[in-house]
């Protein structure tokens, strides 16, 4: 299975640091080919050290993946995803913990949105925390795969917001769950099987917030991700139009276009 891959991340035009961290990992393992990996977190821009916290939660991803799951190649399929689900879970409760230890020695609060792709074969699970986002890009449409965990959300849920009211929303910056923050934390978890070509766009809320999915797809599905360098273009035009739509955050995405055939 071919993997393209690019990571486009920029502060934007308003906030001085960028607080976010992005990650794409692909590794071949005897059993089951090539897998993929990609995580992006963005740092709470109201509290401090935000891009320390993104730091510190995507550097435990990435040696999760370089390690832990190299331990867990050869397990049967059934087995494999069920102790993968196990062992992320007890990952995040360590980074939560560490980041709040960081925050506590130093007299500040710091956190971080967290969500992540893990690919093998035509397989996938996600796990989300905050309100960074995972799209499927198909050739015919982007869809989005998690659920934001946020304020905001869950008033469109219970129908007390309009989705035309949502940007105005005072809360819209409001989120439910983060890393570091709290005590403890309950990350999102679905699994769900790839279909044909499939560009995963992990992303932060400075980059989809602004964007419709129809404005995604036209840009970053198969067909157009030609090559790394292309895909790339592609997330930079769209993070460009996201700042001319007057997007103040900072903006990242994670893509990979998984060659998984027709």
């Amino acid at each position: 299975m071919e993997v393209k891959a690019c990571i486009f991340t920029d502060a934007g035009k308003v906030r001085k640091i960028n607080q976010d961290a992005a990650m794409v990992k692909v590794a071949n393992t005897k059993r089951y080919g090539r897998i993929s990996f990609a995580c992006v977190c963005d740092g709470m821009g109201g509290l401090k050290k935000g891009e320390v916290a993104s730091c510190k939660a995507i550097r435990a991803m990435e040696n999760w993946f370089m390690e832990e799951l190299t331990l867990m190649q050869n397990m049967e399929e059934e087995q494999l995803w069920d102790t993968v689900e196990k062992s992320v879970l007890r990952l995040l409760v360590r980074v939560n913990a560490d980041i709040r230890r960081y925050g506590k020695h130093r007299g500040i609060k710091l956190g971080t949105t967290l969500t992540a792709l893990l690919q093998i074969g035509n397989k996938y699970m996600t796990f989300n925390i905050g309100d960074s986002r995972i799209y499927l890009v198909d050739r015919e449409k982007a869809v989005a795969i998690t659920k934001d965990q946020s304020v905001l959300q869950d008033k469109l849920d219970k129908g007390l917001i309009s989705s035309e009211e949502a940007d105005s929303d005072p809360e819209r910056n409001v989120l439910l769950q983060c890393l570091g923050t709290t005590s403890s934390v309950e990350p999102d978890i679905r699994s769900g099987e790839l279909k044909g070509n499939t560009t995963v766009v992990v992303c932060s809320d400075g980059f989809w917030r602004k964007l419709e999915p129809f404005e995604i797809h036209e840009k970053l599905c198969p067909q157009m991700c030609v090559t790394p360098d292309d895909m790339l273009e592609e997330c930079r035009k769209l993070a460009n139009l996201a700042v001319e739509r007057r997007e103040q955050d900072n903006i990242s995405v994670a893509a990979m276009s998984l060659g998984l055939g027709a």
